[in-house]
């Protein structure tokens, strides 16, 4: 993790930091794109290593919570990688404490915030209302947006970039519908030729 008071515009929630971790492209993430999340969703990724088993079937979603949060734990405990937590005042419980946090976030310190990552939908919209309570231009998108970013940056090329959208998609379960679109948003790349019709728009 990098220094504690560093704060990064990306802000992140559990479920984007388990989906990226798992991603092929995790380590292009975190040598690149500065990400921020809270010590609510530190501790949802403690949670999950502590609730699930090293031995969960590989592929399973134990097994995908389990490494995904250990990852994510492993960089945030590295002082090189960019990626650092900031601490939710006061601190959110329940369910969707790490989804809360994000929110606190957006309205306490919206000045130091451009994207807020995370895939529910429900979430996503309840920061959006908190962006447009307070007039700003934060941007809510989904985790398939990091990798975007390296695309936008020439850090991979478009096949990378299409074929880890994919993957992350296959990989998590957002294949329904809904999901898809909302994975979607905001990226303009053309994925028709290399990805199945049923993970785009």
């Amino acid at each position: 993790m990098a220094s504690a008071d560093t704060r990064y515009p990306i802000l992140v929630d559990t479920d984007t930091l388990i989906a990226v971790a798992n991603s092929s492209l995790w380590t292009r993430i975190t040598s690149h794109v500065g990400l921020t999340t809270t010590n609510v969703c530190k501790q949802e990724l403690n949670r999950h290593v502590e609730n699930t088993r090293e031995t969960a079937p590989e592929g399973s979603r134990p097994y995908r919570l389990h490494y995904g949060s250990r990852t994510a734990l492993d960089a945030l405990e590295d002082d090189e990688t960019p990626l650092t937590q900031v601490t939710s005042v006061p601190r959110p419980h329940g369910a969707d404490a790490g989804e809360e946090s994000l929110r606190q976030e957006v309205v306490q310190n919206p000045e130091t915030i451009d994207y807020v990552v995370l895939m529910d939908a429900a979430g996503r919209r309840s920061i959006r209302r908190a962006v447009d309570d307070q007039d700003g231009d934060i941007r809510v998108v989904t985790p398939p947006f990091l990798f975007y970013i390296l695309y936008d940056n020439e850090l991979i090329s478009r096949r990378e970039f299409c074929e880890a959208c994919g993957e992350l998609l296959e990989r998590e379960g957002w294949t329904g519908y809904s999901a898809v679109k909302a994975a979607w948003e905001g990226i303009p790349i053309d994925c028709s030729d290399i990805l199945d019709d049923r993970l785009l728009p």
